[in-house]
């Protein structure tokens, strides 16, 4: 596979870097390179990032060979700045616009919305960090924009909230390119899991720690089906297979309950439970807490 990570002015490239490693640590832990990785420009002029020295692109966008591009966010601190970014990276829109149909995009952060201006996420599921989905969704209503959901994928788009987004965006899709015990041996070397306050019942569902590239991506599915849907499976946890996948769920309610002032109705409502009444039960149940207290508790 040719991967290719995008510098263009203004970008954050730190998160490109952190790819590069790790493309190259499971390049040499499997013995040989399976994803071939290359520097790619708007053309082969030195790049200036939003911080630090100039980068120097080994390739340019439009005759560079590639299978999937990986796409960086910018600095973006407040959502009065998005449209003048929008017009300042028009070049970038209109050349990730002319891309071949066939190319797969991978993205995270506020690289995000340059995908969404190009058109290409049209009729697909995204997402991008979260005080930025107001806005995006406004802008680009032909998005399917997932509020809840830190990663959405499908075959050809993938993209990721935050700026660390690149982390479960590249373990997914490296899982598909090497197996998961070369990937457990990456994480245990180059990863660290990122500091936040979380209960201790979504430990066993953090995607960062487990070792099955399949449960992977049975959390990005479970994530993408309403909590009465959800069938049982049972693997690797420790814990019943209907209790694991449920927690995926609750996990979303969690994680909404932390970062929005939503209410706990309209939490449950849009992630398919029953009735409000079936969230309080399962949330008690699994934290020990009920919603009110886990947002008291873990708000940020």
């Amino acid at each position: 596979m040719r991967l290719g990570f995008l510098l263009y002015p203004g970008c954050m490239p730190a998160g490109l870097f952190a790819a590069a490693d790790m493309v190259r640590a499971c390049n040499l832990r499997h013995g040989r390179e399976c994803v071939q990785a290359s520097w790619v420009g708007l053309d082969l002029k030195a790049v200036q990032p939003e911080h630090g020295p100039a980068l120097q692109p080994r390739h340019s966008l439009s005759n560079a060979k590639f299978d999937a591009l990986l796409v960086p966010g910018a600095w973006i601190a407040s959502v009065e700045a998005l449209d003048p970014m929008l017009l300042q990276q028009k070049r970038l829109i209109d050349a990730l616009r002319a891309l071949p149909g066939h190319t797969q995009i991978w993205s995270y952060c506020a690289g995000v919305a340059w995908l969404a201006a190009s058109g290409r996420l049209n009729g697909h599921d995204a997402t991008a960090t979260w005080w930025l989905l107001p806005a995006l969704t406004e802008r680009f209503p032909r998005v399917r924009w997932q509020e809840n959901d830190g990663l959405t994928l499908d075959a050809r788009l993938a993209t990721a909230s935050g700026p660390n987004g690149y982390l479960p965006l590249m373990l997914d899709r490296l899982a598909t390119r090497f197996p998961g015990e070369i990937l457990q041996d990456v994480q245990d070397v180059l990863m660290l899991p990122r500091p936040r306050a979380r209960h201790t019942a979504f430990d066993v569902i953090d995607i960062m720690s487990l070792r099955d590239p399949g449960l992977r991506r049975l959390i990005a599915f479970t994530q993408r089906t309403p909590a009465q849907g959800v069938g049982q499976v049972k693997k690797n946890t420790g814990i019943p297979a209907g209790d694991w996948l449920r927690r995926i769920k609750l996990s979303q309610a969690a994680e909404a309950l932390r970062r929005t002032h939503a209410p706990i109705k309209t939490i449950s409502d849009t992630l398919g439970f029953a009735d409000e009444t079936s969230l309080y039960r399962a949330f008690k149940g699994t934290t020990g807490l009920t919603p009110t207290a886990y947002r008291q508790a873990y708000a940020e």
